[in-house]
């Protein structure tokens, strides 16, 4: 087997990892989120590096975001990019009549079309026709017109959906709160932006009272994803139109591959058709979510089973720096050269204490995702806890890294609780701890430790776990404006669920009900009865469930 020679040339010197990394160690490593974020910490926390270690610095990047893009700048200058789109900017300024081919391209955007006053935008028309970029002139015309809405109409379905889909919140309600006929809803469908229409048009807060209705008919559209059929369902639901979105999330449930999504799309076709039968197909369900475990409840049928891991007497096999961010790579690439009949006696050499994250991992992965893993690693950092303290952290763990310690994020968010160095700092500033690096989020004591600390402040306000999972994932600030909004989970027909699939922000959306269905699962291990129906049902009780409406 491969992965023996790789445990030869990558686990037996493994060391204890952390610091900021020098010039020298970084340009050997292999382009990941790992060097960039080590490239980060060099480029932010040290002065000894050159313009031209800079520059080599920047072609390794994997992944550049904002933060590391100004942090280059300030070394090596304005990357070319943000020099053209500068000076693209000053010529705007100076006369849009003199705008070149690549100015064109880089600037001429619905927002920045929408910031110009009306003789800038005939100047811009009449620039853009010059330059034979006629697609862009219609569009930008028919920003310029009275009534935007009937003008894009004129045009085309294409352009109709790039200045809806481009423009903020206030300008589509403005602008866009009109009906639509379904010769024309028809024409969006066949649009490659029509999927980004329908959740712009659905999720969120109902900022549009007219435009949602005109979805409201039976697209003959095949060639549409799961997601968009689903959020066509969900806007069907919020007219009372049931018989639709059963149509919908019919056409959901097949579309889709994943079994969450088929389990989510079956779990409304029931809330709408109560239909005894959809519950029984959702509730054989092998995979853990709060729509599977909502049915077992409902049917009075035993909870979908798990396999809990907990701490092993075994000893290492493997000698695996867990901390390392670079040896987690690696071992990541290597799994992808691995069958699946390998995986289960590979994981075998990972059941032990330190590495028992890795163990479940590779069980899981083994097993398809058909048998689900909850593991409790690490346990003696918990010991001081009390048991719903316990519950929620792991929870939170299982979501965010499957409890792996050497976890980076695209934004830098670092180890088993996924910390922003920012607020990692913070918290190691408040509780004055000497010598603090950040690597030492690696750590799972110091991870478990910062995350009681993080919990205790979210808890203040918040009491019900999905809200928590809201305000970790997110911010306390997301979390607060979406509840004092007024708009979500009030006591309307089909709620909390209603609220549950339309939260704007998406990635927090799904990370809550993953979240809760973690925290009713290891709720049950830990002997504590509880009740899903009624856990769901108290989100529209602010008085049981946070301080920010009541």
């Amino acid at each position: 087997m491969r992965y023996k020679t790789f445990f030869v040339l990558c686990f037996t010197f493994a060391s204890l990892f952390g610091g900021i990394l020098s010039y020298e160690e970084l340009i050997k490593k292999p382009k990941s989120i790992a060097k960039d974020y080590y490239i980060y910490r060099l480029l932010t926390e040290t002065d000894n590096i050159t313009t031209e270690q800079a520059k080599t610095l920047y072609g390794q990047i994997s992944r550049m975001n904002n933060n590391l893009e100004k942090e280059f700048e300030k070394k090596i200058g304005l990357s070319e990019d943000t020099q053209n789109k500068l000076a693209c900017q000053k010529s705007a300024q100076k006369d849009l009549a003199l705008l070149n081919q690549e100015c064109i391209k880089l600037l001429v955007h619905p927002p920045f079309v929408a910031s110009l006053d009306n003789k800038s935008k005939i100047k811009l028309i009449k620039r853009l026709q010059e330059s034979d970029n006629i697609f862009t002139a219609k569009w930008v015309e028919a920003m310029s017109k009275q009534d935007v809405f009937e003008a894009l109409k004129k045009i085309g379905a294409e352009e109709f959906l790039l200045v809806f889909n481009s423009m903020p919140q206030n300008y589509r309600k403005s602008h866009f709160d009109r009906n639509l006929t379904n010769d024309f809803i028809e024409l969006l469908e066949k649009q490659n932006g029509y999927e980004k229409f329908v959740k712009n048009v659905v999720v969120g807060e109902p900022y549009l009272k007219i435009l949602p209705k005109s979805l409201l008919h039976d697209t003959q559209n095949s060639s549409l994803s799961h997601e968009s059929y689903f959020f066509l369902g969900i806007n069907a639901v919020k007219f009372g139109e049931t018989k639709l979105a059963e149509i919908f999330f019919d056409k959901a449930e097949q579309k889709a591959y994943y079994k969450y999504d088929k389990d989510k799309a079956l779990f409304w076709q029931y809330l709408v058709g109560k239909r005894s039968e959809t519950l029984q197909t959702l509730s054989e369900s092998h995979d853990i979510n709060i729509y599977s475990l909502y049915a077992k409840e409902a049917l009075d049928l035993p909870v979908l089973s798990a396999t809990f891991i907990t701490s092993s007497q075994n000893r290492s096999k493997e000698n695996f720096d867990m901390q390392d961010p670079f040896a987690w790579k690696k071992f990541l690439d290597i799994l992808t050269e691995i069958s699946l009949d390998e995986l289960e006696s590979l994981a075998e050499r990972f059941d032990a204490e330190e590495t028992l994250p890795v163990y479940a991992f590779l069980l899981g992965r083994a097993s398809q995702y058909r048998h689900s893993y909850f593991v409790i690693p690490f346990s003696k950092y918990l010991t001081n806890l009390d048991d719903e303290k316990k519950i929620m952290i792991l929870s939170l763990a299982r979501q965010e890294s499957h409890f792996i310690t050497a976890t980076i994020s695209t934004s830098y968010a670092l180890g088993m609780m996924q910390f922003m160095p920012f607020l990692a700092r913070n918290i190691a500033k408040d509780e004055q701890i000497k010598n603090f690096d950040i690597d030492d989020m690696f750590k799972p004591d110091i991870s478990y430790r910062f995350a009681n600390i993080h919990l205790n402040y979210l808890t203040k306000y918040l009491h019900h776990p999905l809200f928590i999972a809201y305000a970790y994932n997110g911010g306390i600030g997301f979390a607060k404006r979406m509840l004092q909004s007024g708009v979500f989970f009030n006591n309307k027909d089909y709620e909390p669920f209603l609220s549950m699939e339309t939260i704007a922000y998406e990635e927090s959306r799904e990370y809550g009900k993953k979240v809760l269905a973690n925290y009713i699962m290891y709720s049950r291990y830990f002997g504590k009865k509880i009740n899903i129906k009624a856990l769901l049902t108290t989100l529209t009780e602010p008085k049981e469930t946070d301080k920010f409406r009541y």
